[in-house]
């Protein structure tokens, strides 16, 4: 079990896509919060509930960027079929799923902070240069740093879940940030408070930048959206014949 964990651990610093994935995730952060604290006007984030949907950007970075990272670790393997010798080395599949949902939600949990960390610190210097008084407490911040990263922890380990129910790689990158972009907003519309049941919603409620879901039901919510997919992608990695 060492073993697997030091080799999954190798592999995430070894490779430039996990790298790729911090860049391009500070850029969005960077460029999102500053978009939104430059063009809204100053009434309207002169209020606590609109500086935190502001500071929602950096959250839904986090877990994106991290549920990519958990799609990649198992989809990377299974697409170049460095899968066949992992399980050749070890045949019980169990330690190497272990491994990868360990050092994923690892991983999850560094994208997680510090996308908040980027996301609070470039808010409040935008905040600060349009003489905006920032209503956000120690409390705000200190759920935001520790939920955000948890949620974006989760979304990771989710992530290899993911990976490993729909193996082809570009299907389950792709189909990861339409869910984040397009459906979980699509089915808010149509259902108005359903958003807040999905995982991005009860990401949201996690990091404490969500008024519609508190955050210990926002946790209880998105470990069940973990445990579901890690379980889903467990079985069928533990029943399916390697291609």
């Amino acid at each position: 079990m060492i073993g697997q964990l030091r080799s999954e651990l190798l592999k995430q610093r070894s490779t430039r896509t996990t790298l790729d994935l911090f860049l391009s995730m500070f850029a969005l952060v960077a460029l999102a919060v500053t978009l939104h604290a430059v063009s809204l006007s100053v009434d309207q984030l002169s209020t606590r509930s609109r500086q935190l949907e502001v500071f929602q950007v950096g959250s839904r970075a986090g877990m994106l960027f991290a549920g990519l990272a958990g799609v990649i670790a198992i989809t990377s393997e299974l697409r170049y079929g460095t899968i066949r010798p992992t399980f050749l080395v070890t045949p019980r599949r169990s330690p190497v799923l272990v491994a990868k949902l360990a050092v994923s939600t690892l991983v999850g949990l560094t994208f997680g902070l510090l996308a908040e960390v980027l996301m609070t610190t470039d808010a409040a210097v935008a905040f600060g240069a349009r003489g905006i008084d920032n209503k956000l407490n120690a409390g705000d911040y200190l759920q935001l740093l520790a939920g955000g990263a948890v949620a974006a922890a989760l979304w990771a380990a989710a992530g290899v879940g993911v990976g490993a129910l729909i193996r082809n790689q570009v299907a389950a990158l792709v189909g990861l940030c339409a869910w984040m972009f397009l459906v979980e907003s699509t089915l808010e519309g149509f259902v108005p408070g359903f958003g807040r049941l999905m995982p991005g919603g009860a990401g949201l409620a996690l990091a404490g930048n969500s008024g519609e879901l508190s955050a210990v039901a926002g946790a209880l919510l998105l470990a069940l959206y973990t445990a579901a997919l890690s379980a889903g992608g467990w079985r069928v990695t533990l029943c399916r014949d390697v291609e």
